[in-house]
């Protein structure tokens, strides 16, 4: 169950259908379970809120980008 609201949550995220996806267009976050959080500039900044998401929350918070939906993305795959 925990696994799939996290994955429901991305999912809304990258379909940018959703009040939370256009707040957090084009910007890199941290998803678990329901709830999303901006990722910090500071790489300490990110582990703590990692810890402390994994801590509150019981599972590894998940990383991913919000696309915005005014621009065309370009992804490349490197060996």
């Amino acid at each position: 169950m925990i696994k799939k609201l996290t994955d429901k949550t991305i999912s809304m995220l990258l379909q940018g259908k959703s009040k939370i996806a256009k707040k957090y267009a084009g910007k890199h976050v941290l998803v678990v379970k329901d709830k999303v959080v901006p990722m910090k500039d500071s790489y300490d900044d990110f582990w703590k809120d990692m810890e402390q998401l994994e801590e509150k929350y019981g599972e590894k918070p998940r990383a991913t980008f919000v696309p915005r939906h005014d621009i065309t993305y370009i992804l490349v795959s490197c060996k």
